[in-house]
């Protein structure tokens, strides 16, 4: 009986540090996502002045949605997450998260990196 239990209990132990590992790991992606928007976020413009055609296309197609040209104004919607980005830097009480992120590094698409390293070349 004390066996079984035990072996139970074992089995509980294992199936438990298994999801403890899976939400750290999730902890950890989030903050890395987190600290890519970021990081694009903020260095968006540079990037697009400095990226070719196809490099631009890919941000662009990246960042917005909902494309419509109406005469000479073109109207769009940013993906989620950069519109809540949008939002969030009006708000002041995101400052310290954005200064905590900064220590993270970053993973960004071939192309977007390639043009990113080409900013900080200069």
């Amino acid at each position: 009986m004390f066996n079984k239990k035990l072996k139970e209990y074992k089995e509980k132990q294992v199936e438990i540090e298994a999801k403890m590992q899976q939400y750290t790991d999730a902890d950890e992606d989030f903050y890395l996502t987190a600290n890519m928007i970021l990081n694009l976020a903020k260095n968006t413009y540079e990037i697009f002045q400095i990226s070719e055609v196809s490099e631009k296309r890919q941000l662009l197609n990246f960042l917005l949605q909902n494309l419509k040209l109406e005469g000479k104004k073109l109207n769009f919607e940013l993906k989620t997450p950069f519109d809540t980005v949008l939002q969030a830097s009006k708000c002041s009480n995101l400052a310290p998260l954005s200064k905590s992120l900064r220590t993270v590094p970053i993973i960004l698409p071939n192309s977007i990196h390639q043009a990113k390293e080409r900013i900080l070349k200069k």
